[in-house]
């Protein structure tokens, strides 16, 4: 019981934090031009530490991301996805685990390499039986660093922090055409202290860290 209790556990962190894996490298702001990014994050795993300490792996991630410039510095940005967890079966017992995550940021043009990110995460989660329901929320602040390598490729970097969360990204863009980029990113994100009941006997906090390539279409509407 004890070992599927922690994948359900280590399960919810995954989702819960992959659907706050990716920062958009955008640098470019203009007042009413907006922008969509979709896409997924592959080969997630997680690691968890605390009352029940395990490994898990994703099945399916959904993202998507609307930014809108509101001047040549500005931008408003809102964030959701859905994500989902391979079935485990221990003990005769099948579940999954299914979270919506949602992000509100704003985004400050320092220069045309440096962006500041101010914003709120909130990720509502649900499951089988066995594991109480769970959210997560937190302000976060952070940075994204481009480097423009060729007139299609550049570099991006993200570190961004609030209490109990944290994320690491690094990543390079391509430049499709002139209204669509791909980006590709390999990601870190820590999410500390959630809670953890589960069959009514079980009670504690658990720390998160997850990894995965996140893989992303932008276009500019």
């Amino acid at each position: 019981m004890r070992k599927l209790i922690a994948a359900l556990t280590l399960t919810t962190g995954l989702i819960m934090i992959a659907g706050n894996t990716f920062a958009s490298p955008t640098t470019e702001f203009e007042k009413g031009a907006t922008s969509l990014e979709i896409g997924s994050t592959l080969n997630s795993k997680v690691n968890g530490k605390g009352k029940i300490p395990a490994d898990v792996t994703g099945k399916f991630g959904f993202k998507a991301a609307v930014t809108t410039g509101l001047n040549d510095h500005l931008a408003i940005q809102y964030k959701q996805g859905l994500f989902i967890s391979k079935d485990s079966t221990i003990l005769g017992l099948t579940t999954y685990a299914e979270s919506k995550p949602r992000d509100l940021n704003l985004l400050y043009k320092i220069n045309p390499n440096l962006t500041f990110i101010a914003g709120y995460e909130n990720t509502k989660i649900s499951y089988g039986n066995y594991v109480d329901p769970a959210s997560k929320s937190a302000l976060h602040f952070g940075l994204t660093g481009t480097q423009q390598l060729s007139d299609k490729y550049a570099l991006f970097a993200t570190l961004i922090g609030g209490k109990d969360v944290s994320l690491k990204e690094v990543g390079v863009s391509y430049k499709i055409s002139k209204s669509t980029t791909f980006n590709l990113s390999y990601a870190e994100r820590e999410v500390n202290n959630v809670d953890l009941k589960a069959l009514s006997v079980i009670s504690g906090k658990e720390d998160y860290t997850m990894k995965g390539v996140s893989c992303l279409l932008a276009f500019k509407m």
